[in-house]
């Protein structure tokens, strides 16, 4: 694979290692969110927003934010810009965006199909990895043939399915907790959550339908039927929280995400189907 040699590799280099440094920025900004929680500047709406999308259960991959992988795309690429010389460095940046790119548009999908709100800088991101991707290969004289390239759109595929299983399998109710619910909304457990809070969703993974008919209250004032102000009545400084109630006077709660087992414990309930 033969590559420009001209005066011009340097300015591309220049305008890679730029791009490369607003996507890492972005990538930290969106791991503030995540882990925060915080509102951020892009939350626009419900199907437009940043906090949704950093909170959601495709927000993390084994446990990390998949922003942190992002950085980790983004600083190796600004590590090759110091490192490499243009005759390896092009090749890599163009191998290394083109395999990247198809987990990173399995994120875009899960936006639009399970999510259903998009994140403005998750999508700059991938705006900046394409442009990436065409200077890279601008930057070769010849092109790499599809021979080369299947190999690693493959792995790509293959790492972008690992991710939807990663994210999904071990939340998957193992059981219909119908009884479950029942119980709870009989003993007068009360469930505090909040769209943009990714444990809520993998709480309700883990009860699967049933969690449609607990008795339940959404504290962020962008969710549906939103009750900001019983939730800070109530003191809600962590959501999902589960509060054990008899007439309006709070017994018990529990804070963050919880197996169904530590549920029924914690209304004397039984888990037996």
């Amino acid at each position: 694979m033969h590559y420009k040699n001209s005066t011009g590799n340097k300015f591309r280099k220049i305008v890679i290692g730029l791009l490369a440094l607003t996507g890492l920025g972005l990538m930290f900004y969106l791991t503030v969110i995540h882990y925060t929680q915080a509102s951020s500047f892009c939350d626009l709406s419900e199907t437009v927003s940043c906090d949704v999308v950093t909170t959601s259960i495709y927000s993390e991959i084994f446990g990390i934010p998949v922003s942190i992988f992002g950085a980790g795309y983004f600083a190796f690429v600004i590590f090759l810009i110091f490192k490499a010389k243009s005759k390896v460095l092009f090749q890599a940046l163009f191998y290394i965006t083109f395999f990247v790119l198809f987990p990173s548009l399995y994120l875009t999908l899960t936006e639009i199909l399970f999510i259903k709100s998009l994140c403005i800088l998750c999508e700059t991101s991938k705006a900046i990895m394409f442009v990436i991707l065409f200077i890279s290969l601008f930057s070769l004289d010849k092109k790499p043939s599809a021979r080369n390239l299947a190999p690693i759109a493959i792995a790509g595929v293959v790492t972008a399915g690992v991710m939807f299983f990663a994210q999904t399998s071990s939340l998957s109710a193992k059981q219909d907790y119908s009884k479950l619910v029942a119980c709870l909304n009989e003993k007068g457990v009360i469930y505090y959550k909040s769209v943009t809070c990714s444990n809520c969703r993998r709480q309700e993974l883990i009860l699967g339908e049933p969690y449609k008919k607990l008795n339940q209250v959404e504290c962020h004032p962008d969710g549906k039927n939103p009750q900001p102000e019983l939730c800070l009545k109530k003191g809600i400084n962590k959501t999902p929280t589960f509060i054990l109630e008899q007439n309006n006077q709070e017994l018990k709660r529990l804070e963050g995400r919880q197996d169904p087992k530590d549920l029924a414990a914690f209304a004397s309930c039984s888990l037996s189907e």
